[in-house]
């Protein structure tokens, strides 16, 4: 994100349970690692917002995760074409 130039960042998720994972980590020790590379993510930036999305308004957002996944596109994605 800092990359890019970004040094305010909206997350939204239509997961509830991320979003409180997020803003209480200590509620959720089985996932602690992938929690703290998070916030060091998080932390490279000036501020960082939470937010849960509806299923329906997070659907692109979801395309875009999956096609990253299934493509192997994990360094400048977008860059490249962005969704397939």
């Amino acid at each position: 994100m800092k990359d890019l130039g970004y040094q305010e960042v909206v997350l939204g998720s239509d997961l509830h349970e991320l979003i409180e994972a997020m803003m209480k980590p200590l509620n959720w020790p089985r996932y602690r690692i992938i929690l703290h590379r998070i916030n060091v993510l998080c932390s490279s930036v000036v501020l960082v917002a939470f937010e849960t999305e509806s299923t329906k308004s997070n659907r692109i957002a979801r395309e875009i995760g999956k096609s990253v996944l299934q493509g192997g596109w994990f360094h400048s994605y977008l860059a490249l074409r962005g969704p397939a």
